[in-house]
This record gives structure tokens, sequence and C-alpha cells, in this order.
């Protein structure tokens, strides 16, 4: 995992380094212009290149980068749209060597510029920026957006905000941003992540010793907790899973929760459902299905036989395409058990409406609300929450005693103390049974053993990876008996 941190953490890293004589302002300013470099050099070769600065750090680091690109013969030259006589500290030293390596100075950005340079890079603000961007520099921002020449953001495109994701007025849309040390808050979080493109984290120095609050969760993660199966393994080994769901209206939610179950390697999937639904089940042959009554809906005898079904469960899942029936006491039995447990969708809502049930969540209970789910739980507008969602599930996390993972398009996973963020998949994930299929991924690992903050993490990385990506690091656990016998089929056919 790779360490996320906010504009006052990036600025209280560097002083701190900075002062105890760790590093010094104008060796980092070379480091970091070094990384945008390689990158230019690596995607954008025999390419020109216009360097678009401003009056602060951020300009530093492209006067240092146009002194780069100077030394590789590359035609490139800056824009300063700040006043020369004004420049101070690391920025002015930087401009005066680019002046001394022959460097050409524009005071201004025109349409014939366009024409000249292949490649754009915005120099102007980085991490430090407070206030919308206004006069000059919101024009040139503009011109380059328009201009349909790709642009390389140093550190974070400017006019996006670097701890919330906002846009301060108007902000440049990146092709690539080349961010230094840590990823920012701002570069993962919308609308800011729309302006990034691709984030390429640049060291400045040694990691190791360096740790903090939110981190982005990512493919090595999810191999690291995703070993191969022994050669010896057995259903027994790969845990129990039940899956709580369904009703006669919503019978596609509990097939899908129940499949990821299945392909994320439970050992024994079993699922407790309404009589009215288990014909549905015979299309999934793999999963045991038990009628909890004989209606279509869960009520007070269905929770009482469900519950029977706990003992000797690895992970329990309760909620998806629940609908109208009540299950609350069902949801009281799973968390009497302290059984691993996911709750989703129509269990989230039946939750919110008790207050002494949310007392009795613990640290094995996994709650997968939406946002619009999370006000209900929680009492807040949809708008402070889509504000601050980091903020939101690591608070909330802490208050319930429980692992809260927020969806959205940057999901937010957190135990109380930490937050990991995930940024895969896409857009057409924004369609009703993916929420189901979450929750059962985050179950079928949850029943193989993994902790409920890594299930979660996980289940959410491969939810929004590709299709092949997921079957790669899922392995033999995507394997179930149909896919045997399929397999079956077509080798006899080949003899």
């Amino acid at each position: 995992m790779k360490r996320v941190v906010s504009a006052d953490e990036m600025r209280r890293y560097e002083q701190a380094r900075f002062a105890d004589g760790r590093a010094e302002s104008l060796v980092w300013m070379e480091r970091a212009v070094e990384g945008v470099d390689a990158l230019l050099s690596a995607r954008y070769a025999n390419r020109s290149i216009l360097v678009v600065c401003g009056g602060g750090n951020n300009a530093g680091d492209g006067f240092a980068l146009l002194r780069l690109l100077k030394r590789r013969n590359v035609f490139c030259a800056g824009v300063l749209l700040a006043n020369a006589d004004k420049l101070a500290g690391d920025a002015k030293t930087n401009y005066l060597r680019a002046l001394d390596c022959g460097v050409t100075f524009l005071t201004f950005l025109t349409q014939d510029l366009f024409i000249e340079y292949d490649v754009l890079v915005d120099a102007m603000f980085g991490t430090g920026l407070s206030r919308p961007v206004s006069g000059i520099y919101a024009e040139a921002i503009a011109r380059m957006n328009e201009s349909g020449k790709p642009i390389v953001a140093v550190d974070l495109p400017s006019g996006v905000d670097a701890t919330s994701g906002a846009i301060l007025g108007v902000a440049a849309r990146a092709s690539e941003t080349v961010t230094f040390q840590f990823y920012k808050l701002g570069q993962l979080l919308f609308p800011g992540r729309n302006c990034c493109g691709e984030v390429i984290a640049h060291p400045l120095a040694d990691l190791d010793d360096e740790e903090g609050s939110v981190s982005l969760f990512l493919r090595e993660d999810a191999e690291r907790l995703l070993p191969a199966r022994p050669a010896d393994s057995h259903k027994g080994k790969n845990g129990r899973a039940l899956l709580c769901v369904g009703s006669l209206n919503l019978t596609g939610a509990a097939l899908l929760s129940a499949g990821a179950c299945l392909r994320a390697g439970a050992g024994l999937t079993s699922v407790a459902v309404p009589g009215g639904v288990k014909p549905a089940f015979a299309s999934l042959p793999e999963v045991m299905a038990i009628p909890v009554n004989s209606h279509a809906d869960w009520d007070e005898a269905g929770c009482l036989e469900a519950e029977t079904l706990l003992p000797q469960k690895s992970a329990v899942c309760v909620g998806c395409g629940v609908g109208e029936g009540r299950i609350l006491p069902l949801i009281a039995a799973v968390l009497a058990a302290k059984v691993p447990a996911v709750l989703d969708a129509d269990a989230l809502n039946q939750l919110a409406q008790s207050p002494e049930l949310m007392t009795k969540l613990h640290k094995s209970v996994i709650l997968t609300p939406h946002p619009a789910e999370m006000a209900r739980l929680c009492g807040e507008p949809i708008s402070a929450i889509l504000a601050d969602p980091i903020g939101t599930a690591q608070r909330y996390a802490k208050q319930w005693n429980c692992i809260v993972l927020l969806k959205g398009a940057t999901t937010c996973i957190s135990d109380g103390d930490t937050v990991r963020l995930n940024i895969s998949g896409n857009a057409g994930l924004s369609k009703g049974g993916s929420g189901d299929v979450l929750a059962g991924l985050i179950t079928g690992l949850l029943a193989q053993g993994l902790a409920p903050f890594d299930a979660a993490s996980c289940g959410a990385y491969l939810l929004g990876v590709s299709a092949d990506c997921a079957l790669e690091l899922l392995k033999e656990r995507m394997l179930i008996a149909r896919d045997v016998i399929d397999a079956v089929e077509q080798t006899i056919h080949n003899w």
C-alpha cells in the first residue's frame, strides 16, 4: 500500500526533513523534476515541450525541469506568468540557473505556441493552492485545456485542491501527473481525480519509516492477501459461508451475491432464502439453498430458522435483496454470534432503524453502505458524506467499532484507525447488482480466513479490476464444479 497525504501533511513532512538536515530543499526540487523528466523522456521522446510556470515552488520545479530538458537537447521553452522580479527562494535560484542554460521564457500564452509545441507541462500551482484560480492563470489553464495537447502536471494539476479534490475555479486536465513522494488525497478523490490522468508517484526519500492514516490499496496488496492455495486444499479448509438474502421480487441479488461468494473461493456456500426464492437456485447448483419459510419474503419465522444455521459458519452475509422483509431479529442473532459478517443493502437500512443494535457492532462486522445508506446510518446529509468520504468512513468505523466500506468511485474502507482507498473499476459498475457481487466477494474471502479489514479491501479491489485481472488474482478460487463438468465435456469432445 502507498501512503496518501493531505496538503498539510505533505508540508509538515517536508519541513521536518529540512529542519533536521535529512534533506535540502534545492536537492529535493532537483530529485522531483528528475521524475518528471524521466516521464517526458519515456513517453514523449523527440517532442517539443512548453513548460507553463507560476511564481512559487511549483514554478521552481518547472524552471529546474527546463534546465534538464536543455541538457538533453530537447526543443523547449518556458512561459512565466508571474513577475520575474518577485521570484524568491528556490524558485528564483532555479529561474536564474535556467537562464544561464539558455532557456527562453515568454510572458504570455498564445494560440501560436500550441502549434509550435507538442507537449505542455503544468507548473503553475502545486499542493499549496487554497483559493480559486483567477486572472491570467485561469486564462492559461483554459487555453491549455482547449489546445488538445497532452498536459503533464508537476505534482498536481493546477486548480485541484490537494486535500479535498475540489476544483478551485478551473483546473488543468492532465494526461499524466507526476507527484512527489506520496499520493495526494485530491488526486484520488473526485472531481480532482478526473483532472489527474495517470498518477505516477516519484520517490524523493526512503519510505520505509513513513506511516500514515490513509493509503492506496494496490494490486500487490491483493496478491499478498491471496496466496496460492496448497495442493492438499479441500472444501473444509476453505470456509463455510452463509448468505441470508433474497426475496421473490429480488432473486437476482441473491443469485449474484451467492455466485460471487463461490467465485471468491468459499469452500461451502449456503444460502438461507424465503421459500418462494429457492427454485431460482436451480441455476446455481453449487450453492446449498435452504428455504427458511414458505413465503416470498422474510418474516420472524424465517429469521428464527436462519439463526439455527449460524453455528459452524466461517462468515455470514445478510441483506442482499431482502427488500421489505423484516430481518432485525436475524441481524441481532448474527451480531450476538460474533461470526465475521457482511451487512449490506436492506440489512443496513433496517439497522439504521435500531440504535440499540448499532451498539452491538464489533470488529468482525463489515458494513458496506453507499452514500445514501450511510446517510441513513449516521444521520448526516448525503452532501456532507460526499464532501468528506474518507473522514466519514474513519469516524464512524471508530464510533461503531466495526469495518466501514463506503462505496463510491473512490471507495473508502476504514477500521477506525486507518483508511484504505480503492480506485480500481470504471463507470460500468454504476448499475444494479454490483453491490451484491461485492458483498458476496467479501463474504467468500472472510470465509477463507482473511481478516475483515483485509477481506473488505481485497473484495473492493477485485470488484473494480477487469475480469481478466480478477481471474488471474483469484486463480484456483474461481473454479466451481460446473466448470469441471464443462471442461470434461470439452476434453472428451477433443479426443
